[in-house]
């Protein structure tokens, strides 16, 4: 039996189960209405968020998919995602895919079309946080992400796909991956860059080299790092990586964050326990109800979080895009091997030109030591630093504009490399 039927069949009545999936859409709304940070979280209609989105195509290489939490929407306000914890993460992953040259012209971020919904919710009842149980939502959604993968692998410019999850979507995205049709599909898994899990309703602590070499980040209450109890995990699921995600010493694509006060993600009791069902209510609402609840204190935009608490987010936010994005770099090099010559940059915030002169403008910075991909170098403006004089410049495809030669290890005039027309 799968730990979803066991979860759904094992211990208590049908009745009960019931129960507690209907608090859980009640108890979700009240999260979302006092915790959204003034966005408005209207429900948006299956099968997707409020403003309908244009239909998926092929035209940016870049792609992040967000996949929301129960019961959250979009508005006009949030043209782009949701509101809340994805909301910080997409724009730290914007932020970081900028900083290695790739413009916003070249991304889109999209809302993964799911219902996000806990409850089959009655047409006699007021308000509407249907229209499935929690575990239809999921599969919906587990489903449509498989599909969306599908199109974006399919695309003749094969664009890198970043997935983000949050909570409820967190657990979709981790149950997509999981299907033989994306990990057991080359063409598939090799579609993603990366992704981001957030809250993760199924998160597995006890899986080997996920939590040892920092892909797995788990936070204690202050944003110091934590210890991930092994015994501990989703409160709805514990479902692993898959290895061709996982990766081993720092080579996965998988990245994941959690604190540990987080019951959502870091539950003590094994779902579908009689621990379990005597804790969930109680858990969960520790966890998820409040100004300041664990489970959306990822976010960066909350009214009633502390300045402290806000800037802690977003430190945490930042440091897990940078990782994610070097990561779907080099999967996009997996895809799209680059056919220009690897060099190394020795420096820091090197100003990348869009013309090799030092008055063209900056079209992006390469903010620490990095691998970069020259397609060809020519003599032009000579340039000074550290005591060093040098007229050579590289173009670098990626980023779209040249750097001096000044600020790459190596002689002057690179060997191997072509000079530009």
């Amino acid at each position: 039996m799968t730990t979803a039927g066991m979860i759904r069949e094992g211990g208590g009545s049908k009745t009960r189960w019931q129960v507690w999936v209907l608090t859980l859409a009640v108890l979700s709304a009240f999260a979302l209405a006092l915790n959204l940070g003034g966005a408005t979280a209207a429900h948006a209609e299956y099968p997707g968020p409020n403003p309908a989105q244009p239909p998926a195509d092929c035209a940016k290489p870049w792609v992040i998919l967000s996949a929301y939490g129960t019961s959250e929407s979009t508005d006009e306000g949030h043209p782009y995602g949701t509101v809340g914890v994805n909301d910080t993460y997409i724009r730290a992953l914007r932020s970081a895919l900028n900083d290695v040259g790739v413009k916003n012209g070249d991304l889109t971020v999209r809302n993964l079309p799911y219902p996000a919904s806990a409850v089959d919710w009655p047409d006699w009842l007021p308000g509407n946080w249907g229209p499935d149980d929690y575990w239809t939502s999921m599969y919906k959604g587990r489903d449509k992400l498989v599909e969306e993968i599908n199109f974006y692998a399919s695309c003749p410019n094969r664009p890198t796909l970043v997935l983000l999850g949050y909570s409820q979507g967190a657990q979709v995205i981790k149950n997509a991956i999981a299907q033989d049709a994306v990990k057991g599909n080359q063409r598939n898994a090799d579609e993603i860059g990366a992704i981001v899990n957030v809250g993760d309703a199924s998160r597995e602590n006890g899986q080997i080299g996920m939590g040892q070499n920092g892909q797995m980040v788990t936070l204690n209450p202050d944003y110091s790092d934590g210890t991930a109890d092994v015994s501990r995990g989703g409160l709805m699921q514990r479902l692993d990586v898959p290895a061709v995600f996982a990766g081993f010493i720092g080579d996965g694509r998988y990245f994941d964050v959690c604190r540990t006060d987080d019951a959502v993600c870091n539950e003590q009791a094994y779902p579908g326990s009689d621990e379990w069902q005597d804790r969930w209510l109680e858990d969960f609402g520790n966890s998820a109800i409040g100004d300041n609840a664990p489970h959306v204190m990822y976010r960066d935009n909350g009214i009633a979080q502390s300045p402290a608490d806000k800037a802690n987010a977003d430190r945490v936010a930042s440091r897990t895009a940078v990782r994610a994005v070097a990561a779907a770099v080099a999967q996009r090099n997996v895809v799209h091997p680059p056919p220009d010559t690897p060099e190394e940059v020795w420096a820091s915030n090197v100003n990348v030109r869009a013309t090799p002169s030092t008055s063209a403008d900056i079209v992006g910075t390469i903010p620490k030591p990095t691998t970069v991909y020259v397609k060809c170098q020519k003599h032009a403006e000579w340039v000074t630093y550290g005591g060093i004089t040098n007229d050579a410049w590289s173009y670098l495809p990626q980023q779209q504009g040249w750097i001096s030669n000044i600020f790459l290890k190596g002689p002057a005039w690179m060997p191997g490399v072509p000079e530009c027309p």
